[in-house]
């Protein structure tokens, strides 16, 4: 009966120190500022030019290259949906296209990422320099397995700000399309046109697909295309009435050149509008 109360005596305080002991547990280490530093062979400009000089629909896989970029944007607000842009201070731009819902997650905007090529396939999707994960002789592309992506891709620091909006117009953008394709711009002194303003972004009864609106220069002398994902969340809000800048990035499809905003904060338009 001794041992057996003993044994009690020595569970409960036992119980009690170990309740009242505050434990320590090791967080995971934080990363986001790591960058492994892989070794780099090519540039995003170099495979861009590789892409653009290739006729539309057709693709190349490409061979044991490691290039690097920084997220210039992502699929959070919806305008871009299983795809991210990268770009490097080489000028270039390009779509990644991953089979996987909310990469903001892991692949925000201002992240640094490195993207190993070998297997992957480099496609012309209708002007657009795209990486695939294949693509066949009708011009069908597959995108990168979600469980294989971590094959090709590596995170690296965040945020970075390495890459900014390059400041240009609409003439030089016309001038020289190959020159900003997947690059994130920014336009300056332009205006929604008079059917384009005061208007949702994307038309409801599209939400299927996208919808056009026209981006004009103050005295009506050129004008682009801005298209909008009718899934996006900001489908419904109204584009400005005013002046100013816009920023977003710089696509094409069929020879036709479009602009891409993230969300709505790419939009500053506070200023009066021309008349």
């Amino acid at each position: 009966m001794k041992h057996i109360r003993l044994s009690i005596l020595l569970l409960a305080c036992g119980f009690f120190i170990n309740s009242c002991v505050k434990h320590s547990y090791d967080n995971p280490p934080d990363t986001i500022h790591y960058d492994p530093n892989l070794p780099v062979q090519a540039s995003v400009k170099q495979i861009v030019n590789m892409g653009v000089n290739m006729a539309s629909g057709k693709s190349r896989v490409l061979g044991d290259t490691t290039i690097y970029g920084v997220v210039v944007a992502d699929d959070k607000s919806g305008n871009y949906y299983k795809q991210i842009v990268i770009e490097d201070t080489s000028g270039g731009g390009l779509v990644l296209y991953l089979d996987k819902a909310y990469l903001y997650n892991d692949y925000p905007v201002g992240r640094k990422i490195y993207l190993k090529l070998k297997g992957l396939t480099l496609a012309n999707y209708n002007g657009l320099p795209e990486i695939v994960y294949s693509a066949d002789q009708a011009g069908n592309t597959v995108a990168i397995p979600s469980g294989l992506i971590s094959n090709y891709i590596t995170k690296a620091s965040y945020p970075n700000t390495t890459v900014t909006a390059k400041g240009v117009t609409i003439e030089q953008i016309k001038g020289n399309p190959n020159a900003y394709l997947g690059t994130l711009i920014t336009l300056s002194d332009v205006q929604f046109d008079a059917a384009s303003n005061n208007v949702s972004y994307a038309d409801p009864s599209a939400s299927a697909s996208a919808t056009n609106r026209t981006i004009e220069k103050c005295d009506h002398s050129a004008a682009i295309i801005m298209r909008t994902s009718g899934y996006c969340n900001f489908q419904p809000y109204k584009t400005p009435v005013g002046n100013g800048s816009i920023t977003g990035i710089c696509s094409i499809y069929g020879g036709t050149l479009q602009l891409i905003i993230r969300d709505t904060t790419d939009v500053k338009m506070y200023s009066t509008r021309c008349p």
